[in-house]
């Protein structure tokens, strides 16, 4: 798998924090959510996460304070399961009170798989599923699950029910993207198409989520990414060939274009020149490609451009083609 690809499965298994949740005592004002002082659930319930999150806080910075290259000390080791058994402890008290609350079996679920207890997680996501099925946050954490771990019809099946719930989620639709894109046989299999469908259905995924979130430049990127690993069908012909390449290349620079517009920043720029670079070379725009290698100055950058400038003189000399 080529490092975009891995990077894009890195990002749709970076599982987020359950979504369009509305626990007890919390009510929505004016758009925004409040919370109801006067119910003693819905304070144990937020008491509870704030446990969680102090937890996680607190052993991170335990981890983090140790030396460069140092493992994790049987003593420590003891000192972290004893500090995360008690957040267990409460988060198992509390169910015994409320075990119809789904929310907060969706954050033991989150917990667990936090402090690598990955079957536990699960197990508690799937049986907050059975007990809340109108709840697009778990669908989505399940299928970022099964994407990972198999099996991956289920990912495409849970996901789409995520986007049945919740259409207007720009990540669902990035995560349902970034699955068909990844999976390509099993979303052949599942969509009844073959790969040239498949990446025209994960453009169409990618699409919705840059309309749901037109101003999201880490989305732009990671869509922009994805062309990398664009493949085609062998041509009948070379002029077939050539227009299909041609038609790669424009929605390379395109999705990165729309990345540049929305940099916040010059070191963000200097990046994405980068590709346009990667991509006028790999089109035979010698000059174009040229000119954006010679505006990327920052050092952080000198790794990458030094490759680039190799591969712009090793295939500028050897090329003669016109360019696409």
């Amino acid at each position: 798998m080529t490092d975009v690809l891995t990077g894009a499965l890195s990002l749709l298994l970076t599982l987020n924090p359950p979504q369009g949740l509305l626990p007890a005592g919390v009510e929505k004002t004016n758009g925004s959510l409040v919370m109801s002082t006067n119910d003693p659930l819905a304070i144990e319930f937020q008491a509870l996460l704030k446990a969680d999150d102090e937890a996680t806080d607190t052993v991170d910075k335990w981890i983090e304070a140790l030396p460069d290259g140092a493992e994790v000390s049987p003593e420590l080791k003891k000192q972290i399961d004893a500090h995360q058994d008690k957040v267990i402890r409460r988060y198992e008290a509390f169910l015994v009170k409320y075990p119809a609350h789904a929310p907060a079996v969706i954050a033991y679920g989150s917990f667990l798989g936090d402090i690598g207890d990955e079957l536990g997680m699960v197990t508690k996501w799937e049986k907050a599923r059975l007990m809340d099925p109108s709840s697009p946050a778990v669908w989505n954490n399940l299928a970022g699950h099964y994407a990972h771990q198999g099996p991956i019809e289920k990912g495409f099946t849970y996901m789409e029910k995520a986007i049945e719930l919740n259409p207007k989620e720009a990540q669902y639709w990035h995560s349902l993207g970034t699955i068909t894109f990844l999976f390509r046989l099993d979303a052949q299999k599942h969509f009844k198409t073959n790969e040239q469908g498949v990446f025209e259905k994960a453009f169409q995924f990618y699409d919705r989520a840059l309309a749901l979130r037109p101003f999201d430049f880490k989305l732009a990127t990671d869509v922009a990414q994805t062309w990398y690993g664009v493949r085609t069908l062998p041509a009948q012909s070379t002029e077939i060939a050539r227009q299909t390449e041609v038609k790669i290349v424009e929605s390379g620079l395109k999705a990165w274009t729309n990345a540049f517009r929305l940099a916040s920043n010059d070191l963000e720029k200097e990046g994405i020149r980068l590709h346009f670079a990667r991509w006028q070379i790999r089109s035979g725009r010698w000059a174009e490609a040229r000119t954006n290698l010679d505006l990327v100055l920052d050092p952080s950058h000198a790794a990458l451009k030094s490759r680039l400038d190799q591969n712009w003189t090793a295939k500028q000399s050897t090329n003669s083609s016109p360019q696409l």
